[in-house]
């Protein structure tokens, strides 16, 4: 394999399998396959239930080779049925597995399922192989069909036998832990087919806990007695046990099958209906006595036909995913199950791809004796191939006068600011001090004491407090007495408040950003108290680079070949992101966010937000965020840019031709405004757009444990072009920061566009590296591009930064970090939640506040 570029080459395993073999003779018809009702039953697991028994069971002969099927209503078949109706056929499927005696009229368990054919073309894969030999360039509808059934072939065998999620698969044998609460981790694999490779990763996936109800609603509340379960609806712990199983199945008791939950009832036992109790009629009906009457019971059915059931006779469905936020008590276990050391993680997978996981001596993929693949031909190798690589050459970082001082050189992504002063310190003349902590003040001197010493050293000397105040109730007024205090007190504002808060305070601390960000335009440091108690040099000299950012320092600058060229001429850097309301949120807004660059050395950064329909992906005011960045670049250095550097966070492979298309056409349709608008004669500036991403599955492990680092990774800069990249575009993935815990995961980054380097990708990946080493609050570079010396911080990194703030941009009655599930009835309604947000304040431009 090739070695160009700049850097060292380093041979590596990936998580990679090559497809050795694509089908070459098989063409795939495609069949509709819906319930004999017309409507699709909703549950995926059921429908996948009904297609095997349909081809095991009701008609093996017909279904021989086997068909695979897509959990929805597509079935793809090797060959061309012969249907009793031509293109459509209906078949009765028995779900029962008794006998059914012959000749007798359908019963409870017997489903019709009709089947048609699709008017479409046969699939096969001449075009998939094709694109895979280069003689075919582009990613056609036919190639990426073909990729899908591929896909499909591959993944059914495992999807039929496991839990799965469609792409990934859950397996006992490859460990489970119990968090609490109702939850438990599976770990399990993600394989994903692309062209001639397949993706291999461990997975863990969130899900309910199978077993009593009564006993993970107890887990739930962290309760131990039953009685905790006898709740008034008005209580916060109903509530919360309500919206915690909303939509989760369950098994009853007393008849078999699975219902879901809608809500909950308290005092279930003494609920009456038809002139008789719940407690009654289990009793007489199903001579089932209640032993706890007066605890909470469940809704389940439909709104016209309730039925409530008691707790004690609720069994938790298997294999049921908790898709909704991770409690946050539980993150440390997630992070713990989920991480494993590189030769660890790619043990566990050859183990998936092997024969050492499960306990039928059968590798849980399963991809020598899957029928799926030996009826279509296919053939995986088993072995993880081999890439080679480079390691790029590490960019230096300047600090305290850039001509003068010496560089620091780091050494696999990390270094040290000891001796170090800021290449810019940005003075502090008034601040305040406002403690919502138990933390006594001797405590509170001794740590501020700390923090200032720390300052000095990096040539940030700060005074003492002007006035420091004990939190009261409203948080807002209590920031507005601060102020006011430090404002007669040495006549002007304070530049920053230091806030000390509780462990748990997030309500405190929304509202305190929200004052100094949208109402008094001043940063805030926020500070819990078990930081306070133990806080060391290190820890106040990193809260020293926070701050000295957010006051409009800059801390250090990271230098290279690739940024020297970029300088050349007025360039911009930009970035963009997409913050979406967490999952189950159906009417709160994502907020968009542009970040971009304003002086020669890409060293301070402004930043905008807009609002936009909920989970929409497309940032709807990109053109007119473009043109005020561009003037505002203009206004500010008497020049238009010549380049441009976009780099968008946030969109998956599917959204590279329609989304990244049509954002180009916007950053250009910009460029187009501004010139006409202003006048401009010169030539319009060159754009590179590169997606930035982080939600895929390649991993890298060092071929030679000492090519590692001391976690097992690969060292900082590794970067790789060829062989595991996607054929339809130009992409490469860079891991640019050094192995902490488990195994550090590339970033991927596709060239959609390239005026500026025209495809010629050293410049480009020296560029991303060095901007990794610009992340304001450490002196390690990180996964992604974040030149920090920004008054705002700078794209990918900073523009996920300001999309998580803008929670603190919108009035709090609108409830935009609410943890509750939104009804489905609530219209969302985007005019109100533009009006109800509020841009930062005027005084935080050129800061970066939110560091």
């Amino acid at each position: 394999m090739s070695t160009r570029g700049r850097g060292v080459p380093q041979q590596v395993l990936t998580n990679s399998f090559v497809i050795s073999k694509l089908p070459t003779r098989t063409r795939y018809y495609q069949y509709e396959a819906i319930s004999g009702s017309g409507k699709d039953m909703k549950n995926p697991r059921r429908r996948t239930e009904v297609f095997e028994r349909l081809q095991n069971h009701t008609d093996p002969k017909l279904f021989t080779p086997r068909c695979i099927f897509d959990g929805a209503v597509i079935m793809y078949c090797p060959r061309e049925l012969p249907l009793s109706g031509g293109d459509s056929q209906t078949f009765e499927v028995n779900m029962s597995n008794k006998p059914r005696t012959d000749g007798s009229a359908p019963t409870r368990g017997i489903l019709q399922v009709y089947l048609k054919k699709v008017a479409a073309d046969p699939i096969d894969f001449s075009g998939l192989q094709a694109f895979i030999d280069g003689k075919q360039t582009k990613q056609t509808p036919q190639v990426l069909t073909a990729i899908n059934v591929l896909q499909l072939i591959i993944r059914q065998a495992p999807n039929l036998k496991y839990p799965n999620n469609t792409r990934a698969f859950f397996t006992k044998d490859a460990g489970i832990q119990t968090l609490g609460g109702g939850l438990e981790l599976w770990r399990g694999y993600f394989h994903e087919p692309v062209s001639q490779l397949s993706y291999v990763n461990t997975h863990v996936n969130l899900r309910f806990k199978q077993g009593s109800f009564q006993t993970a609603a107890l887990a739930v509340l962290k309760q131990n007695d039953v009685r905790a379960l006898e709740l008034r609806p008005d209580s916060p712990q109903f509530r919360q046990l309500k919206n915690f199983f909303k939509g989760v199945s369950v098994t009853l008791a007393h008849r078999p099958g699975l219902k879901k939950i809608r809500g909950l009832v308290p005092n279930a036992g003494n609920f009456e209906f038809e002139n008789t109790t719940v407690k009654d009629y289990f009793k007489k009906a199903w001579s089932r006595p209640l032993n706890y009457p007066n605890i909470i019971g469940i809704q389940v059915g439909s709104k016209d036909r309730d039925e409530v059931i008691p707790a004690e006779m609720c069994a938790i469905a298997p294999d049921q995913r908790y898709t909704r936020k991770l409690p946050p008590e539980f993150s440390p276990m997630m992070v713990k199950f989920s991480s494993k050391k590189p030769d660890e993680r790619l043990a566990l997978i050859s183990a998936g791809i092997s024969n050492a996981i499960t306990t039928d001596q059968r590798s849980a993929l399963d991809y020598q004796n899957s029928p799926f693949l030996q009826d279509a031909g296919i053939t995986v190798s088993p072995d993880p191939i081999l890439v080679t690589g480079r390691v790029l050459p590490t960019p230096k970082i300047h600090y305290g006068n850039a001509a003068a001082s010496r560089p620091v050189q780091p050494r696999n992504g990390s270094w040290n600011v000891i001796d170090q002063i800021f290449h810019e310190p940005k003075g502090l003349s008034s601040w305040g001090i406002l403690n919502y902590s138990r933390v006594n003040d001797q405590t509170i001197n001794r740590f501020v004491n700390t923090l200032l010493n720390a300052c000095k050293k990096l040539d940030v000397a700060p005074p003492a407090a002007s006035q420091s105040c004990a939190g009261a109730s409203s948080v807002v007024n209590d920031m507005r007495s601060l102020k006011n205090a430090v404002s007669s007190r040495i006549g002007k504002d304070p530049e920053m408040v230091l806030a000390i808060l509780p462990t748990s305070s997030t309500d405190i601390y929304h509202a305190i950003k929200s004052f100094g960000d949208v109402i008094a335009g001043f940063p805030t440091q926020c500070v819990r108290e078990n930081k306070i108690e133990r806080a060391n040099d290190q820890y106040c000299a990193n809260l020293g680079m926070k701050i000295n950012a957010k006051l409009g320092g800059v801390n250090s600058l990271p230098r290279s070949g690739a940024l020297e060229k970029l300088m050349s001429a007025p360039f911009m850097i930009m970035g963009a992101d997409v913050g979406h309301p967490a999952p189950g949120m159906i009417n709160q807004p994502s907020v968009a966010s542009l970040v971009y660059s304003f002086d020669r050395y890409a060293a301070r950064y402004e930043s905008m937000m807009s609002v936009q329909h909920p989970r929409q992906e497309k940032i709807d005011e990109l053109r007119k965020l473009v043109y005020r960045a561009i003037f505002e670049f203009g206004e500010r250095n008497r020049a238009a840019p010549i380049r441009i550097i976009f780099f968008r966070d946030g969109l998956s492979e599917g959204e590279y031709a329609l989304t990244g298309q049509e954002e180009i056409e916007d950053i250009t349709g910009a460029i187009d405004d501004i010139w006409r608008d202003k006048g401009i004669k010169g030539a319009k500036p060159e754009l590179t757009f590169i997606v930035v991403g982080k939600r895929h599955h390649v991993r890298f492990f060092p071929r030679n444990r000492n090519d590692g680092d001391k976690s097992g990774n690969c060292p900082a800069g590794f970067v790789a072009d060829q062989g595991v990249g996607n054929p339809a575009v130009r992409d490469f993935y860079l891991q640019s920061h050094g192995g902490l815990l488990g195994t550090s995961r590339p970033s991927h980054y596709i060239t959609l566009r390239d005026d500026v380097y025209k495809h010629n990708t050293d410049d480009l990946q020296e560029l991303a590296f060095t901007l990794c080493h610009s992340y304001a609050r450490a002196t390690r570079s990180v996964s992604i591009p974040a030149p920090v010396y920004c008054e705002l911080y700078l794209f990918i990194y900073s523009a996920c930064i300001v999309c998580a703030r803008g929670a603190f941009h919108f009035n709090p009655a609108m409830g935009f970090d609410a943890a509750t599930i939104s009804s489905h009835d609530d219209a969302f309604d985007l005019e109100r939640w533009r009006k109800n947000f509020k841009d930062k304040h005027a005084n935080l431009a050129k800061k970066m506040h939110f560091m």
